[in-house]
């Protein structure tokens, strides 16, 4: 034992004096204060955190047992050995009812005393280093409370004790519901999963590269690169969601393979071309020279479309598109782009462009040019998903508060499960071309982005093989005055 401090309280001064030499004798490094009364006693225990008290049973004002009910409000953890009189067995068992350590009969048995006080000194000491243990435990748990990584531990038993806020976070899985829980019935694929997870015996940055790896939860992939740390009871893992990542990935490869197609068949045609156009060695008569300059010039404009789209899709996403908001009349507006459509497809005998409106002016209050190239890419897209040919309908309805232009086709319709896909970055209805309909698959990301920004939403319905309703729905505004204001421009 090493510098334990003990008090010793009894008013039998002769006590008093013999005692501590007892225990000096058999004891190292033992500091010992006396107190030769009760209300002494306390006021040193209030101030001293002791190893371990030894008070007499019997004494004037205040006894031993009275001081024990004390000593267990002050200091709860302190264990407190009594002595009592010879035969005093009742005053024991109340004793030690009330909380004492252990009970010493007099005369004093010294070698069980010394052994008792070492022993109470012994589980003081150990207590002590438990609840540092627990304040420590819950520092750090209070700072794993507060990391942006999930961090859950899993004991020897593959039951989960840990599971902070950020695991909570990511998996959606709160810690009331897998606390206590199994790992494997908690996450589906964890037996499959656990044993490919690097796991090191000692923590520190680059100790161990985490691996990304897929789970199912709730029936939703998540993606998580995920580490852990052993220790004697178990492993503790810290991850970190990577699902968006692992998106934005994908969703590089698509763009590389979409903009590569969209990019090499019209520069193979330009290419052919000029190519053929350049020949010393071949007569070309005037109408084919024609026909070549007149696929030089489409795939041209091609190209320049995927490029526009491309730039404009970024500049959506970055913030740098501005829009010059102004009434207009969305019924005009419509009118000319079917107009100007019906000129784009006057080879596709097979389709029909109507439009309906059944009011004459009904403004609404938007960007002209985007509200323009999202009705062309709309009826673009309905004549070009009409392989078979048909109708394509343009309707303007303005209702109360706002206004509706509907684009309808009896083309190749949309899955019912893919029907929210479709406005996100390169998604195509006919990726495999094999409908013979291409494209970037940004058009109608852009459409949407662009309706947004002028306070409005663009939404389908489609039945596959039955064709598609796409809707424009903008707020209505007031018709402009003779001398209309000049424009907002807003920055989307």
């Amino acid at each position: 034992m090493n510098d334990a401090r003990i008090l010793l309280v009894d008013d039998d001064v002769a006590l008093l004096e013999a005692l501590p030499q007892a225990i000096l004798l058999r004891m190292e490094r033992v500091q010992i204060d006396t107190s030769e009364t009760a209300t002494d006693a306390l006021e040193r225990i209030t101030e001293v955190d002791y190893d371990a008290i030894v008070t007499d049973i019997k004494m004037p004002v205040m006894d031993g047992l009275a001081l024990l009910e004390e000593i267990g409000k002050v200091r709860p953890g302190t264990p407190t050995l009594l002595i009592t009189g010879h035969g005093e067995h009742d005053l024991a068992v109340r004793a030690l009812r009330g909380g004492a350590y252990d009970f010493v009969a007099k005369p004093i048995d010294r070698d069980y005393f010394i052994a008792s006080l070492e022993r109470a000194i012994g589980m003081r000491r150990l207590d002590r280093e438990v609840e540092r243990q627990r304040l420590a435990l819950e520092r750090h748990a209070s700072v794993l409370e507060h990391v942006d990584d999930g961090v859950f531990l899993v004991d020897d038993a593959g039951v989960i004790q840990h599971w902070n806020p950020a695991a909570a976070a990511v998996t959606g899985l709160t810690p009331s519901a897998v606390l206590g829980q199994r790992a494997d019935d908690v996450l589906p694929d964890w037996r499959a999963v656990c044993p490919t997870i690097p796991i090191t015996s000692v923590p520190g940055p680059g100790s161990t590269g985490a691996r990304t790896l897929p789970f199912v939860i709730e029936g939703r992939e998540v993606w998580l690169s995920i580490s852990g740390v052993a220790f004697e009871d178990g492993v503790v893992y810290a991850f970190r969601n990577l699902t968006e990542e692992r998106a934005l990935d994908e969703l590089k490869g698509e763009f590389v393979a979409t903009v590569s197609h969209e990019l090499r068949t019209p520069l193979a045609a330009i290419y052919g071309s000029a190519q053929t156009l350049l020949r010393d060695d071949i007569e070309i008569g005037e109408d084919k020279r024609q026909r070549l300059l007149q696929v030089i010039a489409q795939e041209s404009e091609r190209l320049s479309r995927v490029a526009s789209d491309i730039l404009l899709a970024n500049r959506i996403d970055s913030g740098r598109l501005q829009l010059e908001t102004r009434p207009l009349d969305a019924a005009r507006l419509a009118e000319d782009v079917v107009e100007q459509m019906r000129s784009c497809f006057a080879e596709r005998d097979d389709v029909t462009l109507e439009l309906i409106a059944t009011e004459p002016a009904s403004f609404v209050a938007a960007d002209e040019d985007k509200l323009r190239q999202v009705l062309i890419n709309l009826v673009d897209n309905a004549v070009k998903y009409s392989p078979d040919g048909g109708a394509v309908e343009v309707r303007v309805e303005p209702n109360l508060t706002s206004l509706r232009v509907s684009v309808s086709d009896g083309g190749l319709g949309i899955p019912h499960g893919e029907q929210q896909r479709i406005f996100g970055k390169f998604y195509r209805v006919d990726p495999q071309l094999s409908r013979g309909v291409g494209g970037t698959g940004l058009g109608l990301y852009i459409c949407r982005e662009l309706v947004r920004r002028m306070d409005g939403r663009l939404t389908v319905s489609s039945k596959e093989g039955e064709g598609s309703t796409f809707v424009v729905e903008l707020p209505l505004a007031a018709a402009p005055a003779a001398e209309p204001d000049a424009p907002v421009v807003q920055h989307a």
